[in-house]
């Protein structure tokens, strides 16, 4: 376990506090009021009722740390997993530190959160998430800049995903991209710095799971349950390509199905309908072309502020259903993008029969 990972600036929902119960002010860098979207044409501001938190990654694990070991966790650091093996007690975990060697570990139930190039998942034979490259640039807020507002753009001539700028403090922000492959990323992004006039001053980067459903984040070892938790396991909104509540949610689940002896799948129901819900928009999404992108922003009515003021990205299973009924542009847009998507897999086939007789 490595205790000093690379500084990285997260946006996180206020469900967090729902999952933890409180998050202490320490721990959060700034927060923010107001989100914007903004298309080639068109644009439109929600006043969050309650704020975003911002936060740094190392903070917020030295929290949960600090959490873990006040409940009499033992947190060993330095230490890499090695393997898994069965013992009559469970399962024997062989770890490895640089300075001290190799250390064996018995225990009755294993919890894998080592990220998205998990070795706990390769260990018990697991596949692995897919993963996206996320990168972001901390910069000098722009002049007039309102350090309550993230600003997000969406292009799809340049990416299926989107551009934000999020405030860390009230002089201070962060840039971002996620996209498809790394070096495109970089680029894409110094160049939408270059045209906004931000001068990077340091660069956070990660590569980020992205969810899927037919992902099975559970084995077992001998006796031992194996359950994966966070990238490890792809818990991640797909829409956002936000994982930190969802990671946190998925280790709670974790952690009950051990404590009251349920089964993992029944635990993480919840979380999969939130996660299901999201893959379905990035589908759609995925689909969508600028003017698509113009369409949506534009049906983001007062009606529909005051949803997304009210509710947050980390709890839209069951909500979302009722908005959509009551807003009709935005069932024919959701429509029109469907329609696109089974047409796009309807031509995946004929694209692999062409390349099998052109051989």
């Amino acid at each position: 376990m490595n205790n000093s990972p690379a500084r990285r600036t997260l946006i996180i929902t206020p469900q967090l506090r729902q999952i933890l119960g409180v998050v202490p002010e320490e721990a959060i860098l700034h927060r923010i009021h107001t989100m914007a979207l903004e298309t080639p044409a068109a644009d439109v501001r929600i006043a969050l009722h309650d704020p975003d938190l911002i936060v740094e990654r190392c903070q917020l694990a030295q929290m949960l740390a600090d959490r873990a070991a006040r409940a009499g966790a033992q947190i060993r650091y330095g230490y890499r997993f090695q393997g898994i093996e069965s013992h009559p007690d469970g399962v024997s975990l062989r770890m490895h530190a640089a300075d001290q060697g190799e250390m064996t570990i018995t225990a009755g139930a294993v919890i894998g959160a080592d990220g998205v190039v998990s070795d706990v998942a390769r260990a018990v034979g697991l596949r692995r998430p897919d993963t996206v490259p996320i990168l972001q640039a901390e910069v000098r807020l722009p002049q007039g800049w309102n350090p309550d507002v993230t600003q997000v753009w969406f292009d799809t001539d340049e990416t299926r995903f989107f551009y934000w700028l999020i405030p860390e403090s009230a002089e201070y922000g962060v840039v971002g991209l996620v996209g498809d492959d790394g070096a495109e990323t970089r680029t894409l992004l110094q160049q939408f710095l270059a045209r906004h006039g931000l001068q990077p001053l340091a660069y956070q980067g990660a590569q980020v799971a992205m969810y899927d459903r037919q992902l099975r984040p559970w084995a077992q070892v001998g006796s031992a349950p194996v359950l994966l938790v966070g990238d490890a396991a792809g818990q991640v909104k797909v829409t956002t390509v936000g994982g930190t509540v969802s990671g946190i949610w998925g280790a709670a689940a974790a952690a009950r199905a051990l404590l009251q002896g349920t089964t993992y799948a029944q635990e993480l129901r919840g979380l999969q309908r939130e996660l299901n819900l999201h893959w379905l928009i990035r589908e759609l999404l995925d689909c969508a072309d600028n003017a698509n992108y113009n369409r949506l922003v534009r049906s983001i009515t007062p009606d529909v502020q005051q949803f997304f003021s009210q509710y947050n990205r980390d709890e839209m299973a069951g909500r979302l259903w009722p908005l959509l009924a009551r807003r009709p542009a935005l069932v024919a847009l959701g429509m029109r993008l469907l329609r696109r998507r089974f047409l796009d897999l309807r031509r995946q086939p004929s694209k692999a029969m062409r390349a099998v007789k052109t051989e």
